[in-house]
């Protein structure tokens, strides 16, 4: 590159970590819709975020003989929410993404979510269609985030983290993305896989940005499709509570670089498709990604729960 002096300059290079979550099969209120959602944080590796979400789990306490440590040291899972002290480390992680004195240029997360009842089936192949599906938006996912976040810079993904589920059984999941997105410019990966991790951050202490992604992905799919009231989910209302104003600021307006959340170039939150097409339509792909919907969650807790149209 040179600069307006025709001197050769270098660009900063930026070393990045992805972790990924998936929410499938989740019921639209109101129009029965089926949607599953990707859910991606990027971690600047020379920034601190993972350094910061330990910091937070155990409130800077790590003296093992401490009773605070291992009230501390439990695995976070929306689906699993029934006591109070994961539900304590899991309002501790919201409160750093909402505090932009804390998390402003170090916390990134991308989520898209895939309406697959509008979604051209034919595209994806009658064999195995969720996974062949999955691999081409988690694709397309991963690159929108590189370069939304990251794309002024030289881009070197060194890991890609994926929670254990179907995705690492399929023939090309685990290496296609890599492999396709390699050829983008100014993006290089340093991996051939992606790597799948359990939940455990005693194994693993990635897992704790796992543990995170799922938490967001959970507390952005009950706004939008309502809580779950089982009795493991007890303390899920009061997080989503808690994660709402921000999750509705962001689905208003995307892009405001104003608010107090300090969201713009590092938390999106996207929609596809707008509506049903054909397979083999051109015109398929344009203008239908969207970042507004109805929110069941606040809609049914306000009283002002309504028809909404699509």
């Amino acid at each position: 590159m040179k600069d307006l002096f025709g001197k050769e300059t270098r660009k900063e290079t930026v070393h990045v970590n992805i972790y990924a979550d998936e929410v499938i099969d989740k019921k639209c209120p109101y129009t029965n819709h089926s949607w599953n959602y990707i859910g991606l944080i990027l971690e600047n590796i020379d920034s601190s975020l993972l350094t910061d979400i330990i910091n937070e789990r155990f409130i800077g306490n790590f003296d093992k003989d401490s009773k605070y440590y291992a009230m501390n040291n439990k695995i976070v899972h929306w689906c699993d929410m029934r006591t109070a002290d994961t539900k304590n480390i899991c309002k501790r992680w919201f409160e750093y993404i909402l505090n932009p004195s804390k998390s402003a240029d170090i916390f990134y997360s991308y989520i898209l979510g895939l309406n697959n009842s509008l979604l051209a089936r034919d595209e994806f192949g009658s064999e195995d269609e969720f996974n062949n599906m999955y691999n081409r938006f988690f694709r397309s996912a991963v690159l929108y985030a590189l370069k939304c976040f990251f794309g002024h810079r030289q881009i070197i993904v060194e890991n890609i983290y994926h929670e254990i589920g179907q995705q690492q059984h399929h023939s090309y999941f685990p290496w296609h993305s890599i492999y396709k997105l390699g050829s983008e410019k100014n993006i290089t990966f340093k991996c051939d896989e992606i790597i799948f991790l359990a939940k455990d951050h005693k194994a693993n202490e990635q897992a704790n940005l796992v543990q995170l992604c799922d938490t967001i992905l959970g507390a952005s799919t009950s706004i939008l499709h309502g809580v779950d009231k089982s009795k493991k989910s007890f303390y899920r209302e009061e997080l989503v509570d808690l994660y709402l104003p921000l999750f509705k600021r962001i689905l208003e307006n995307p892009k405001n670089t104003r608010s107090r959340f300090q969201y713009a170039n590092r938390i999106m939150i996207r929609f596809f498709p707008k509506e049903k097409s054909a397979f083999g339509d051109m015109n398929r792909l344009k203008n239908q990604f969207y970042s507004n919907r109805p929110l069941y969650y606040h809609e049914e807790k306000s009283g002002q729960l309504k028809l909404a149209f699509f």
